[in-house]
């Protein structure tokens, strides 16, 4: 039986590999999806214990907003501060090369409620840049944390 030789070169590939490894980003679960199948795991996110989703992939400066005290106060993804059995159908309404909109009728407490998500791709992942409600005068994400409209 022979013993595996270790070179010099073996090691010096192997820290390289290593080094680059380190390197690369961490990306949170959604960041390789398509549009529609984030939206899908959001809300599948809601459970029984009480839990809603969670690392949602928002563009930076959505990001920066929801974690201060400018939150809307509320989940606007379900359009309500509490859940019971959230579902969602969820359809890509478009996709271009750099963004994508994605409709969820969504039923929370049996009343069903359009939202419709609207992604921005980023450095070639998709991240939300606005949530918004397609009826008159319904909420608007970027509008309620100051934000400019896409």
């Amino acid at each position: 039986m022979s013993t595996p030789l270790l070179t010099r070169r073996t090691v010096l590939l192997g820290l390289a590999s290593a080094a680059l490894l380190a390197a690369l980003p961490a990306f949170p679960a959604f960041a390789a999806e398509r549009p529609e199948a984030i939206v899908e795991k959001i809300y599948a996110g809601y459970d029984n214990d009480g839990n809603g989703p969670k690392d949602v992939p928002y563009v930076a400066d959505v990001a920066e907003q929801l974690s201060g005290e400018n939150h809307p106060g509320f989940d606007f993804f379900i359009d309500a501060q509490d859940f019971d059995k959230v579902s969602a159908v969820v359809t890509l309404v478009s996709e271009n090369d750099t963004g994508a909109v994605v409709r969820a009728e969504m039923t929370n407490f049996g009343a069903t409620k359009t939202v419709e998500i609207h992604f921005v791709k980023n450095g070639g992942n998709w991240k939300i840049g606005n949530v918004r409600y397609p009826v008159q005068n319904g909420f608007d994400l970027r509008q309620s944390l100051g934000l400019a409209p896409l």
